[in-house]
């Protein structure tokens, strides 16, 4: 049988003739950018994968394992709320709102059964975040007024790996207990003068522990800036990403236990903060 499969995606000397073509009328809407997840205890794909570890960051579509600290350059950001179904209950997500303004679908209501919830009690989206207040502490669990928010503050934060260009650009997800070192990372991004496109960032983990036990969380550290032939890869990915269009792989699923609730979060970053995002 001829060997028309590589088990890697080095490209044969014979196909080097042929130029990629344009595959119908699709267009960077319609494209799903791989995602880069930090793997929990609870995580599935430490069953499935060998390869994966807790504690270290796992690659969903090249399904490669980049260990315990990637570099990564800032490409564009996408700020979300996510309201989430309890853990015990198999609908996952119940609404978004995709430009952290509206919501989908709105004036909806969700009956949900949370831990330690005494009775059943009802969330409704109406038409914003702003108007259900969702997002605000107490409404996980109305009445218990350190419960934190019942929709989930979302970064989706894409990054390009010069060491894995292969594998960039992917997005990784920061909710719940990971908003708060994101938000210190834009914080950081904005105090710089240059653009965010060309600074570079070792992306690392720290164990914390939570209610529901220990867990894996973000780190961000200053490395720098993109070098002289990373920095054009850069600035045309933001080029083509920034108008939006895109969406995460696999971002329905959730993972990570949550952190106790934090009644003093760093300020929220948006773009009136931002200037450059």
């Amino acid at each position: 049988m001829n060997d028309v499969a590589k088990t890697n995606d080095q490209l044969p000397a014979h196909l080097a003739q042929y130029n990629k073509g344009r595959i119908g009328n699709i267009d960077s809407s319609d494209r799903v950018i791989p995602r880069v997840k930090l793997m929990q205890a609870i995580s599935p794909e430490l069953v499935e994968f060998p390869e994966a570890k807790a504690g270290q960051f796992w690659h969903t579509i090249g399904q490669q394992n980049l260990g315990p600290v990637i570099r990564g350059v800032p490409i564009v950001i996408a700020k979300s709320y996510v309201l989430w179904a309890p853990r015990n209950d198999d609908r996952g997500i119940l609404a978004r709102a995709r430009d952290g303004i509206h919501w989908e679908p709105a004036d909806a209501e969700f009956t949900v059964k949370p831990k330690g919830a005494p009775n059943p009690i009802t969330y409704r989206t109406a038409k914003t975040v702003a108007e259900s207040k969702l997002d605000q502490f107490g409404t996980s669990i109305p009445g218990d007024a350190n419960s934190p928010p019942a929709a989930s503050l979302t970064y989706n934060m894409m990054w390009y790996f010069p060491d894995y260009p292969e594998l960039s650009p992917s997005i990784i997800i920061n909710t719940r207990s990971a908003v708060k070192p994101m938000q210190k990372l834009l914080s950081r991004i904005d105090s710089k003068s240059v653009a965010h496109y060309v600074q570079a960032y070792d992306i690392g983990v720290v164990q914390q522990k939570g209610p529901e036990g220990p867990y894996f969380n973000f780190t961000y550290t200053g490395a720098g800036f993109a070098s002289e032939d990373v920095a054009p890869i850069t600035s045309a990915f933001y080029e083509q990403f920034a108008k939006g269009g895109w969406v995460a792989n696999d971002e329905t699923t959730e993972e990570e236990p949550a952190a106790p609730a934090d009644r003093n979060p760093p300020r929220q970053f948006d773009e009136a903060t931002a200037g450059k995002f």
